[in-house]
Order: structure tokens, then C-alpha cells, then sequence
């Protein structure tokens, strides 16, 4: 079935939407269930237009719009921090002409602060519903003009297809709490390779971990006896970072200093930086449950902003614990040797006490 077929058979299973509510939402979950996103999206909009008040109509949308979208994108772009060092860079780097490519748009922020500083943005962004999200809200805030959202993976992207020439600018944000999670060195050295002209610059220019020893303040989560039952091989199936350390919640103290590991360059040769990296960690004594990690991302121009749990900076970016296999107990002074390798997109942490 073509496409118009298909939306006139949607009409046809629900011949009401048209002038009702509640049955255009349903007609938004059925676009989204035959893959018609920009027709979901469209549907949707136009149901909760329609009823702003009725909660079980905008409920039935969300419902169907959401249903593959991360739910860390709202955290996202309500961190204020990382949106004004981003529209910092871009504001440093952006001028009226500039031919901007951005990896994984989301909801379009980092797009919209290009195109109004001038810059033709060709944005990619893999999840067709969130594409065609992205797409609605450069249309409504009156710069769909200036920002095409293809709905690709940055590797599908092709020269004279979706970009006309190489760009002069990339723009990402795809750094997971473990920074390598969503795949930044894979995407940024195929962009470099194929995507950008030779002397582009990359926002963010560096990134690095930052590292510290901690006391957990609240009990591990290890599966063992449960109800009588040894439930201890459950235990393989979980993240091996753990949840997430912040000064808000206190379910760690720090134990050392925080030290630099595994930094990135998106402007050197790929693949940015060392695959594995051994740093040392002097304990301030006590015991040491886990190693903390965080991000550090540097803009360039001095402006660096930093996921620190232990300062009570809000930051939509998690802290992950990676625990000991057990605990060792400290004094002032012990070093911690702690061994961080990158291993695709995943990060791996060993521990080992100094003698």
C-alpha cells in the first residue's frame, strides 16, 4: 500500500477523525503504528489542538509518539549549564553562511542556535519519530529554512545526496554518562573522514573522564539470598556501572582527589586519544566502596563544563559508580591504581591497591 493509500485507509478506519478529538489521537496512534511518522506527528499536534484540556486525549498521543523515544532527552534540554556552553561555542564559531552538520539532533536545540546565528544546518537524526519532531519545531520557531533533519545515522549521510559539500562545522552532542556510550569516536571519525571539509572544526573540540575514589553512604545492590533462594547468577545481568552518584542524593563520599583519564581530541587523528589509560588515586583514607566517573567537556576558549557529582551542579549527565569485586579499607596517603580501557563503546575500570 502507497503512502496516500494508507492514510486514506486510516480515514477510513475512523471516519470521525477528522472533527474529533479523541479519534484523530486514534488515528495518530495508527499513523505511528504503520511507520507514517510526519503523519503521526502531524495527527497528534492537531488532536491535542483540538482538546488543550483533554487529558486522555493528549495521553493517547503521547502513547503513541513516545513509545522508542529516550527518556533522557527532557533532562537533557532542561540542563541549562549544557545548553549556554554550547550556545557559547556556537556563537564563537558560527557565522552567517556557514555550512553547519549536526549528529543526532533530538529535539533540534543545538540546530535552532546555528540557524540563528546564521548557519545552513543539515542535522541527522536516526529515530524517524524524533525526526519528525525536529522538523515541527524548526518549522514553528520560523527556521525550517534554514535546517534540513534527514532521518539517518551520521554514516548513512552522503555527499550530494543529503549534504551538497563538505561542511565547515560539526556540531555533536552524543557523549553517554560513560562518554564513549553513544558511539561519539565511530561517528566523529567516519564525519571526519567523509563529511567535513579538512580544516572544520569540531564542537566540542576535547573531552575527557574524570575519576575518584568513593565510600558508598547507601548499601550495594548485589543479588544473593532472596526469600531463601540463591539468586546470585542474576547479578551478571546488570550494568556494570552502577546508578547514579550525585552530592543531592549522598549515596557517595569522595575519597581522593578526582584525577583525568582517556581525554579525546576530535581535532587530532582518530581515533581522539588513548584506547586504555592507568591513573592513581590517593585515597584520603577510610574504606573505598566504588570509582566514581564523569564527563569533562572542553568548548575550547577556556570554556569547560564539567558533570561533577560532588558539587551539587545540576547536570542531566549521570555519574556512574563502578563497584569493587569487595571493599578495601584505606589510610591516608594508600594509592588506588586504576586501569580504564575503551572497549568500543563500552568503559571498563580495574582496581588495583598499590603495595
Amino acid at each position: 500500500m502507497n503512502e496516500r493509500d494508507q492514510t486514506d485507509d486510516i480515514y477510513t478506519r475512523y471516519p470521525g477523525g477528522r472533527g474529533n478529538a479523541r479519534a484523530t489521537a486514534l488515528l495518530c496512534a495508527l499513523a505511528r503504528k504503520l511507520n507514517r511518522h510526519q503523519d503521526a506527528m502531524a495527527l497528534g499536534l492537531a488532536a491535542v489542538a483540538a482538546a488543550p484540556h483533554d487529558m486522555e486525549v493528549r495521553d493517547i498521543v503521547r502513547a503513541a509518539l513516545s513509545g522508542d523515544v529516550p527518556v533522557f532527552h527532557a533532562p537533557m534540554l532542561h540542563d541549562q549549564a549544557r545548553n549556554l556552553a554550547y550556545a557559547r561555542a556556537i556563537e564563537r564559531h558560527v557565522r552567517p553562511g556557514t555550512t553547519v552538520l549536526e549528529i543526532g539532533t533530538g529535539a533540534g536545540l543545538l540546530a535552532l542556535l546555528a540557524a540563528r546565528a546564521g548557519a545552513r544546518v543539515v542535522t541527522c537524526e536516526a529515530n524517524p519519530m524524533i525526526a519528525a519532531a525536529a522538523r515541527e519545531i524548526a518549522h514553528r520557531n520560523g527556521l525550517s529554512d534554514r535546517i534540513e533533519v534527514i532521518a539517518k545515522q551520521s554514516d548513512a549521510i552522503e555527499i550530494g545526496v543529503d549534504l551538497a559539500e563538505p561542511a565547515d562545522l560539526l556540531l555533536h552532542e552524543i557523549f553517554g554518562d560513560t562518554l564513549f556510550g553513544e558511539g561519539v569516536v565511530g561517528s566523529l571519525t567516519d564525519a571526519r573522514a567523509r563529511l567535513l571539509k579538512p580544516t572544520a572544526p569540531i564542537l566540542p573540540p576535547r573531552a575527557e573522564l574524570r575519576c575518584a575514589l568513593v565510600e558508598r553512604t547507601t548499601p550495594r545492590t548485589d543479588l544473593a539470598m532472596v526469600e531463601g533462594f540463591d539468586l546470585s547468577p542474576f547479578d551478571l545481568l546488570s550494568n556494570p556501572a552502577g546508578y547514579t552518584a550525585n552530592a543531592r542524593s549522598r549515596r557517595a563520599l569522595p575519597r581522593s582527589e578526582p584525577q583525568s583519564a582517556l581525554r579525546l581530541d576530535f581535532m587530532a587523528p582518530p581515533p581522539f586519544g588513548a584506547e586504555s589509560e592507568t591513573i592513581a588515586l590517593t585515597s584520603t583514607g577510610g574504606r573505598i566502596d566504588a570509582i566514581a566517573q564523569w564527563l569533562r567537556i572542553d568548548f575550547g576558549d577556556g570554556d569547560v563544563l564539567e558533570n561533577d557529582p560532588f558539587t551539587g551542579t545540576p547536570s542531566h549527565w549521570g555519574a556512574p559508580l563502578f563497584d569493587l569485586v569487595a571493599p578495601i579499607e584505606t589510610k591516608p596517603g594508600e594509592v588506588i591504581s586504576v586501569a580504564l580501557r575503551r572497549v568500543a563503546s563500552r568503559l571498563t575500570v580495574k582496581v588495583e591497591l598499590q603495595a
